[in-house]
C-alpha cells in the first residue's frame, strides 16, 4: 500500500487534506507521484464556496472525479507527476517518465496510460500544467480568426488572458 494525501472539498468553505492508502497499480495501470498541481481560481473557487450547481455531472473524462457535484468532493484537474510503478502489461517505458493527467489534488494516483500526457523534455513542471489553460487560448485564437491588420482586445488578465494574449502578440495585428 501507498500513503497518499489528497484534499477533500467538504463544504462551502470547509477543505480537509485526507491520508488514504493506494494499492499498488493493478495489470494495465500505473502509480504516479504529484509534483505539480494547479488550481482553477475560477471552478475551484465555486467548488470552495459552494456555488456549484449542485448535482450536475462532472467532467466523466476525468477518472478520478465522482459522477456529479455534491459534497464531500475531491477536485482539482492538472497533475503533473513521475511514474513510479507500472503494473502487468504495462511497457516499462513509463517508469520514471514525466507526465501531465487530468486528476484531482492528490500526492499520488492510479491512471492507465492511455490517460497520460507524456511531458516533452525541457519542458518544466510548472510549465506542463498549463498545458490545458494554453490549449483553451489556442481554441480562442483558432475560433476568433483574426486577420492580419486587426486590432484584438482580450478582456480579462488571467492565466488564460494572459496566453491568449502572449498568442496573439505572434500575429502581425495592429499595434
Amino acid at each position: 500500500m501507498n500513503r497518499c494525501f489528497s484534499l477533500h472539498f467538504l463544504a462551502p468553505y470547509r477543505l480537509e487534506v485526507k491520508e488514504e492508502n493506494l494499492p499498488a497499480p493493478e495489470a494495465g495501470e500505473v502509480l504516479v507521484r504529484a509534483s505539480v498541481s494547479a488550481i482553477s481560481p475560477g471552478t475551484e473557487m465555486l467548488v470552495y464556496r459552494g456555488e456549484f450547481p449542485q448535482d450536475i455531472p462532472t467532467d466523466l473524462f476525468i477518472p478520478g472525479f465522482g459522477s456529479h457535484f455534491s459534497y464531500p468532493l475531491k477536485y482539482g484537474y492538472c497533475m503533473v507527476g513521475v511514474v513510479l510503478e507500472v503494473g502487468r502489461g504495462v511497457d516499462q517505458s513509463w517508469l520514471g517518465r514525466k507526465v501531465f493527467s487530468f486528476q484531482p489534488h492528490q500526492s499520488l494516483f492510479l491512471a492507465q496510460p492511455s490517460e497520460l500526457i507524456p511531458v516533452p523534455e525541457g519542458l518544466s513542471d510548472e510549465q506542463a500544467v498549463l498545458l490545458p489553460n494554453t490549449e483553451t487560448a489556442v481554441n480562442f485564437v483558432m475560433d476568433g480568426k483574426p486577420l492580419i491588420g486587426e486590432r484584438v482586445l482580450v478582456f480579462g488578465q488571467g492565466i488564460v488572458g494572459l496566453l491568449t494574449a502572449a498568442l496573439l502578440a505572434r500575429f502581425p495585428l495592429e499595434n
